[in-house]
């Protein structure tokens, strides 16, 4: 019981819980016993680190179904979504409401990294009168981007097959009001794409991880940085920790609005 985490996420109708060592041969009867109580799961999968160039989290089906495809309903949307081929993160949800919040009438919102759409998703229908476009590099994910738009029947938001180094440049120079980057483990390499893509007083939303003692000090210092490199200036807004993420590790995000 000691070793047991006790805390999990629901994307739809799955649940994704860690198994630590020495639990292993118990798996089984964890996930059994998650099912018995939450009677809205139909499949539970043990998770394993995110890594590789699509940020995938491997998942292992140990009860339910044996499928990892769901639909996960938030603020209004659904998001079609195959967790085992394309990153999603239910500890974002409050972070999307705050983004969408912030976005006015008419304006034009870039997600750099968007996944399945779940910012883009929400944003769109938030505020129907914004132009949203999202970027992903991830094939699968991409594949669930458009599908998540015709199944929220929206209009206003485009799902985008590329790498985000290559689309910006051809399409979307100084084309954005807002930019987000929710990519927090290498997002700091495409600042200069970011700021790139935006319009003289655009609002960029920068995600990095920090350590507890100066969370804010590398993300920023970064952010001056592109931004001499960019050949302009860049303004701090705000700058909050999204959520814990490892022992002395946040995920924490840096608003920021771009001078030309």
């Amino acid at each position: 019981m000691e070793k047991l985490v006790t805390s999990f996420d629901i994307v739809g109708d799955i649940a994704v819980i860690e198994i630590p060592r020495g639990l292993g041969k118990r798996g089984k009867i964890i996930a059994e016993a998650i099912m018995k109580i939450h009677k809205n799961i139909k499949v539970v999968a043990k998770k394993s680190p995110v890594e590789g160039r699509y940020r995938v989290r491997g998942l292992k089906v140990i009860a339910g179904d044996k499928r990892t495809e769901t639909v996960h309903k938030e603020s209004g949307c659904l998001m079609k979504l195959d967790a085992a081929k394309a990153y999603f993160s239910v500890r974002l949800s409050h972070e999307r409401e705050r983004i969408a919040a912030m976005v006015k009438d008419n304006e034009k919102v870039l997600i750099l990294f968007a996944g399945v759409g779940p910012f883009a998703l929400v944003i769109a229908k938030k505020v129907p009168t914004a132009t949203v476009a999202g970027i992903e590099l991830n094939p699968y994910a991409v594949k669930y981007f458009e599908e998540n738009v015709k199944l929220n029947k929206l209009k206003n938001c485009d799902a985008i097959k590329g790498d985000v180094r290559r689309v910006v440049p051809k399409k979307f120079v100084n084309w954005a009001d807002r930019v987000l980057m929710p990519l927090p483990k290498s997002a700091e390499n495409f600042l200069d794409t970011a700021i790139l893509a935006s319009r003289n007083n655009a609002v960029v939303h920068f995600y990095h991880f920090g350590k507890h003692e100066n969370v804010f000090k590398d993300a920023e210092e970064k952010i001056m940085k592109a931004a001499k490199k960019s050949k302009c200036s860049a303004g701090l807004i705000n700058s909050k920790i999204v959520r814990p993420y490892a022992p002395g590790i946040v995920q924490i995000v840096v608003d920021f609005k771009i001078k030309k």
